[in-house]
C-alpha cells in the first residue's frame, strides 16, 4: 500500500474532568510519523494527566493510558487498537499473533518436550562416555588420529606451582582450556581416537513446560478481536487478511486527519 513518508505529523486535545472530588487534567497526543526514523510510519496514542492539588496541575499519569483516555474521550476509543501499527501493519504481526496462539514456549517447544541438553564423548563401541567442552567434542570429531599430536601447556603465572595441561596441536593454546590433566591422560585418549571413532552424545537435561495459547493476546496482536483460536494459529489466513486491515487503518488514520 502507498504512503508518504513524514517525520511529524501530530494532534493534541485536552480534557478537564473531576474524579473522587478531585480536578485532573487529561492531554491526549496521536501522532502518525516517523519521528523514530525507521523507515515507516507509526501511529501512537498516549496521554498524560495532571492532578490539582492546592490549584496547581502535578503530573499524575502519563503513556499508554488507554483506559483512561476511552473513558474521557469516547470518541477516540475507535482508535486505540491501532497504537503501534504502523503502514506495513501490526507490530510484529505474523510472529506475535502465532506465538500468542501456540502452546509452544518462546523456543519453540510444546509442554514434555525435550528443551535443555548436554553433551559427551563417546568412542564407538564403548559404552563409557566422557565428559569433555562441547567446543572440544566437535573438534576431535573432525580430526584425522593421524594428525593428532599432543602437546603441553604451561601455566602462564605460576607454571612451578600448577603442572602443565595438556592438548592437541590445533586445539586449545591457553593451560585452563586444555583438556587432559597428565600426559597420560592425553597418550591414552589418543590410543582410544585411533583405535575406535569418537562421537558426540546428547543428553537429555530437561523437559519445556511449553504454556496455554494466550486468545486475547492473539486478538489484540492480530487486531481481529472475534477471531478463533484456529484462525489466529493459520499463518495463511493472518497473511489474507493483512490488505483488508491496513485499508481500515488508511481510512481511521485519515478521518483523524493524517496523511497516509
Amino acid at each position: 500500500m502507498d504512503t508518504k513518508l513524514t517525520k511529524n505529523q501530530k494532534k493534541t486535545m485536552t480534557r478537564d474532568y473531576m474524579e473522587d472530588g478531585n480536578k485532573y487534567r487529561l492531554k491526549v497526543t496521536l501522532e502518525y510519523d516517523d519521528n523514530c526514523g525507521n523507515g515507516h510510519n507509526t501511529f501512537s496514542v498516549t496521554g498524560d494527566i495532571d492532578k490539582y492539588t492546592g490549584g496547581r496541575p502535578r503530573s499524575y499519569m502519563s503513556g499508554c493510558v488507554h483506559e483512561e483516555i476511552a473513558k474521557h474521550f469516547p470518541e477516540l476509543e475507535k482508535y486505540i487498537k491501532w497504537h503501534l501499527v504502523s503502514s506495513d501493519g501490526p507490530m510484529h504481526y505474523l510472529a506475535n499473533t502465532l506465538y500468542h496462539a501456540s502452546d509452544k514456549d518462546y523456543r519453540g517447544f510444546r509442554k514434555g518436550e525435550p528443551d535443555t541438553f548436554s553433551y559427551k564423548l563417546k568412542f564407538e563401541e564403548f559404552p563409557i562416555t566422557f565428559k569433555y567442552s562441547t567446543s572440544f567434542i566437535d573438534w576431535i570429531i573432525d580430526q584425522s588420529p593421524e594428525t593428532l599430536e599432543i602437546e603441553a601447556h604451561h601455566h602462564p603465572r605460576d607454571p612451578e606451582t600448577f603442572t602443565p595441561n595438556y592438548s592437541f596441536k590445533g586445539f586449545a593454546q591457553e593451560w585452563y582450556k586444555a583438556p587432559f590433566h597428565n600426559i597420560t591422560e592425553a597418550e591414552e585418549f589418543l590410543e582410544a581416537c585411533q583405535i575406535c571413532k569418537p562421537e558426540k552424545i546428547r543428553i537429555i537435561t530437561g523437559y519445556s513446560q511449553g504454556k496455554e495459547p494466550e486468545l486475547e493476546f492473539a486478538r489484540r496482536s492480530a487486531i481481529w478481536p472475534d477471531a478463533t483460536l484456529e484462525q489466529l494459529q493459520d499463518k495463511k489466513a493472518l497473511e489474507d487478511r493483512l490488505e483488508s486491515l491496513l485499508k481500515e487503518f488508511k481510512k481511521d488514520m485519515e478521518e483523524i486527519g493524517f496523511i497516509f
